[in-house]
């Protein structure tokens, strides 16, 4: 049983924002907005495009039309900010704990107006008039006619905008979710990762109106940078990267195995010989630069990041062996080989750079291997698609007639990817506690919450059986940075402060395990006990944590084991996210993951529908 007592802390919301923090953000969204409206009202009201003007110069200078120059260079500066902003974001929560409030974090900066700034250069898209149009376009009003990608991208920023007041009404609904992969958030970041393929898709209409700045050797870099952003999905691995994944590992083989099959396939196909080894060095190359970009602000969590390269090996090889003259062939054949081969290349780099302790033994391979295998089969099946309809859409027709009787107009194959990708996430996404776990906690020091009071600690479980096939098992100390009452913990690997990830050495006796480095029990922190089993089982012990008066249930009451004591591992999000509501009925929670689904695969069947609409021939 654990044991309660009082501290003071500083208090930090745990539920929606204060309302004038909401007001102030309001008047910055509308303050940034009234520009955009002004040049929509200028180009479509008064018909003002004309000779002069950013929009004009851009066309000439890139060689696009002028729906495509300057929204392509603004949608990219604003993704690269909000990727920023997000990959700033998620260490701060995991060295500091809560915000002060949504303005109080200067990440949020960054993801505010770089989410604003690829927003408008999709309305700007749909807005800019030119003399020549894609072939299909969606129809607003009688005059008004946006190409398609246009669309997808404003979608991409609509979806993201939204996140942020559905956020603040999740919070009030359910307390707030510190996790990056909370249903709000994958709305915000999802709008962003999905983005390039928006500009994919205008880029593609560029070229098929014959944009000089899309055709030749300028035209094919600028696809590779569109490509490369097409990588940035692995976005939503942002957990695993830096040692704290709140959700079970086969999530991080199915969005790997999704990922490495879409883009590399994607890459090669439309390439050629070495396309797909192009994509994974543009895919190193963002990950090197947002590392360079945080380097400069010092003592923040660094991310490590999965490999990619061996699958971009992969995909080259069977094209070598295989060629892509038959596509359905090259995708399938690739996706099994990225999903076998390709991931246990990536689980031994995960032995070697990532920083979770202790990750995925071998034999955890036969479970989340199949799995991962999937996806990849799917990623690889939607990848094949996605080419396809760009280079209809571009007018590209070389090389397509001749599969026109195997391939043209047939969609199963984005709907097959999709379906299982969508399937194998709703089974296995969602963190389960249906194992009956309990262990002794021992102490090798007493604590009770005094300053610099650390202490090893040995975990001896019940049935050691149970932990036989543990798919990671480790002490964690998080959001500590703000610790006053004694030294800042500090990472054993990477001295970085407020986040601490030991692992738990077995002793030799059967079950028993204690960690490599002391614990702190004390500070603003919280210290626990992880462990995680096949399938999705994810329990813990909370070991110590402050009092938060935030927080008004039982959860926010000082927490501390003592020496001795035989405890049960409890649901891990009730550990790990203190600050989530209790007596929220079970149809609230329901309603709320079926609105935030339903904005999801109504944004994905849109852009489905924008794709294959551009790729159809004009009638």
């Amino acid at each position: 049983m654990l044991t309660t007592q009082s501290t003071e802390p500083a208090v930090r919301p745990a539920g929606g924002a204060d309302l004038s923090e909401i007001a102030v953000a309001v008047a910055i969204v509308a303050v940034a907005t009234a520009p955009l409206l002004w040049v929509v009202w200028r180009e479509r009201v008064q018909g003002r495009g004309g000779e002069r003007g950013l929009a004009t110069a851009m066309s000439r200078r890139l060689g696009l039309p002028r729906w495509a120059a300057w929204p392509m260079v603004l949608g990219v500066v604003g993704l690269l900010l909000g990727g920023y902003g997000v990959y700033w974001d998620v260490p701060i929560h995991l060295q500091d704990g809560r915000d002060e409030g949504p303005l109080a974090n200067p990440s949020h900066y960054f993801i505010l107006f770089g989410i604003l700034g690829f927003f408008a250069a999709g309305v700007l898209a749909m807005t800019y008039r030119d003399d020549a149009e894609p072939r299909r376009t969606l129809r607003l009003t009688r005059q008004w006619r946006a190409p398609l990608g246009a669309c997808v991208m404003a979608a991409c920023g609509f979806v993201s905008l939204l996140g942020f007041p559905l956020d603040d009404l999740w919070h009030r609904l359910y307390g707030q979710d510190v996790t990056e992969w909370g249903p709000t958030h994958i709305l915000m970041i999802g709008g962003a990762v999905t983005y390039g393929f928006g500009l994919t898709l205008l880029y593609a209409e560029a070229r098929q109106i014959g944009a000089r700045g899309a055709s030749g050797g300028r035209g094919r870099w600028v696809m590779v940078i569109l490509l490369g952003l097409c990588s940035i999905p692995f976005a939503f691995l942002m957990e695993f990267d830096m040692g704290v994944p709140q959700f079970p590992a086969v999530t991080l083989f199915i969005i790997t195995g999704l990922l490495c099959g879409w883009i590399f396939v994607a890459c090669r196909l439309w390439f050629g010989p070495g396309g797909a080894l192009v994509g994974g060095a543009a895919y190193i190359l963002v990950r090197l630069a947002l590392i360079g970009f945080m380097l400069p602000f010092g003592h923040v969590l660094i991310g490590r990041f999965s490999l990619f390269l061996p699958s971009a090996i992969i995909v080259e090889l069977v094209a070598l062996a295989l060629g892509t003259r038959r596509v359905l062939r090259f995708a399938l054949v690739s996706g099994a080989l990225v999903g076998s081969v390709g991931l246990c290349a990536e689980w031994l780099w995960s032995k070697i750079f990532m920083p979770l302790p202790q990750p995925f033994p071998a034999d955890s391979l036969t479970f989340l291997l199949p799995f991962g295998l999937l996806a990849a089969v799917g990623g690889a099946l939607i990848g094949a698609w996605h080419v396809e309809q760009v280079r209809r859409a571009s007018g590209d027709d070389a090389g397509l007639a001749a599969r026109r009787t195997t391939w043209r107009a047939r969609h199963w194959p984005v709907a097959v990817g999709w379906a299982t990708f969508v399937a194998l996430m709703a089974a296995f996404a969602m963190p389960g506690g249906d194992a009956d776990v309990s262990a002794r906690i021992d102490l090798d020091k007493t604590c009770g919450g005094q300053p610099d009071c650390m202490s090893d600690v040995t975990v001896t479980f019940d049935d050691p059986a149970e932990v036989e096939d543990a798919i990671w098992l480790y002490a964690l100390h998080w959001q500590g940075r703000h610790t006053t009452d004694g030294a800042v913990p500090r990472d054993p690997s990477t001295d970085t402060p407020g986040i601490m990830r030991v692992a738990l050495e077995p002793t030799g006796v059967p079950g028993q395990f204690r960690t490599e480095h002391a614990l702190p029990f004390y500070g603003e922190g919280k210290t626990a006990l992880r462990l995680h089993l096949a399938p999705r089982t994810m329990v813990g012990a909370l070991l110590w944590a402050p009092d938060d008066p935030a927080i008004t249930s039982e959860r926010g009451r000082q927490q501390l084991v003592e020496s001795g004591e035989s405890v049960k591992l409890a649901y891990e999000p009730h550990i790990m996210q203190r600050e989530r509501k209790t007596g929220v009925p079970t149809w609230l929670w329901a309603t709320g993951y079926a609105v935030v689904l339903s904005i999801w695969l109504a944004m994905f069947a849109f852009f489905g529908w924008c794709y294959a609409s551009a790729a159809r021939p004009k009638e």
